[in-house]
């Protein structure tokens, strides 16, 4: 019995590129790579990339979700799909802008493979720590998000002490509080950990030097133990 041959169609079809490319790791990189270029010298992409290895190795569930060789990977396939296709003309329209203006004069495909490659190649190093390579915002946001929002709740209710406020901001939520009490919680002392000083976060968030964030702990602990023990 011969086996069967496999049809036209399967010959011909290829893996669409579109949600790859809409979202993830190929888009993210490609942000990164543009703000360091159209920066001015301010900026460098190695070390812009160097915070991306840092938030992803940071975040369990990043890591497991998408791992910075996964990411490379990406970048690797889409400089694969941009050659098949010939062109970028048939890839969503932010990724092909995107990919565009970081290429530069560099042909797009060329640029994603050195992309790819240069990921690679820091994520070998290592993730440098604070002190070395100091916090960008961005990755502040995506380090701290919780603390960031928390920001704006100080802003708009004011008046009243740092942990009045915290303590009835985490009431409002009471009985379904658990899930934002720890997150708060978990921020501020990830915080404490990674910046021990009495600075704290204060260059990024004036109210969370070491007292403050200390404060913020103790609040939630305190309303999680006298509502939830």
């Amino acid at each position: 019995m011969q086996p069967s041959q496999p049809s036209q169609h399967s010959q011909d079809w290829q893996p669409s590129p579109v949600s790859l490319f809409s979202d993830g790791p190929a888009p993210r990189l490609l942000d990164l790579a543009i703000a360091a270029q159209e920066s001015g010298g301010k900026l460098s992409l190695d070390e812009e990339i160097q915070r991306y290895i840092r938030v992803v190795r940071g975040d369990w569930i990043a890591n497991w979700n998408c791992s910075v060789y996964a990411s490379s990977g990406v970048l690797d396939f889409a400089a694969d799909s941009v050659a098949r296709a010939g062109s970028l003309d048939s890839f969503p329209p932010e990724f092909r802008e995107k990919a565009m203006r970081a290429a530069g004069d560099m042909e797009p495909v060329e640029y994603l493979r050195m992309l790819a490659e240069l990921v690679r190649i820091l994520n070998r190093e290592g993730v440098p720590e604070y002190s070395e390579l100091p916090m960008a915002g961005w990755e502040f946001l995506q380090t701290f998000p919780y603390l960031f929002g928390f920001d704006a709740v100080l802003m708009d209710e004011g008046g009243g002490s740092f942990s009045d406020t915290v303590r009835s901001y985490v009431s409002s939520e009471h009985p379904y509080c658990h899930e934002r009490a720890a997150s708060y919680a978990t921020e501020a002392q990830r915080a404490l950990a990674l910046f021990p000083g009495a600075e704290g976060l204060r260059p990024h968030l004036s109210w969370a030097g070491r007292d403050g964030l200390r404060a913020l702990i103790d609040t939630v602990n305190d309303h999680m133990q006298r509502e939830h023990s």
